[in-house]
């Protein structure tokens, strides 16, 4: 059963929920931007662990789901979205081979481009202000990288997904 597609996908979807539950969770005001980015930390994680299910399409999608959430103009977190996992999709077999701090900062990294280029194109649109906390949100996600690499792993080793 566990080889089964259907539960494979089912899996992950699941995952995918409660990624977005985390990322959409009620943080204090004067905190917002000190939030992780969850939802990028498992678009990476499976995008370096299974890049042939998990890829451009799946971050697209994702980014869709994120765009109607937020109430942002849809399609700019997809459009970023399927760019960056594009390039971890296609370098994963040199990016797993880095030792799991290296690749936290290389996430942290990922996510101040990411989240720069949806402040740019938010700007470009109807001039959003850029929030400094974004940084710190970043470098805690860069932090927490490892920990969410090593639970996505130890899902996808119980649970036999391929």
């Amino acid at each position: 059963m566990r080889t089964n597609p259907l539960f494979q996908l089912l899996v992950l979807v699941s995952i995918f929920i409660v990624a977005f539950i985390l990322e959409i969770m009620p943080w204090p005001i004067g905190f917002q931007g000190f939030r992780p980015s969850w939802l990028i930390l498992v678009l990476i994680y499976w995008a370096l662990a299974l890049p042939d299910k998990v890829s451009v399409g799946t971050a697209f999608a994702a980014g869709i789901v994120w765009d109607l959430i937020l109430g942002s103009i849809l399609g700019i977190h997809a459009l970023v979205l399927s760019i960056s996992i594009y390039f971890v999709a296609k370098h994963h077999l040199v990016l797993r081979n880095l030792s799991l701090w290296l690749q936290g900062l290389l996430v942290m990294l990922y996510i101040i481009m990411i989240r720069g280029f949806i402040f740019v194109i938010e700007h470009t649109l109807h001039a959003a202000t850029f929030n400094t906390q974004e940084i710190a949100g970043a470098f805690i996600s860069g932090i927490l990288w490892p920990w969410v690499f090593l639970l996505m792993r130890q899902i996808r080793r119980q649970l036999r997904l391929r």
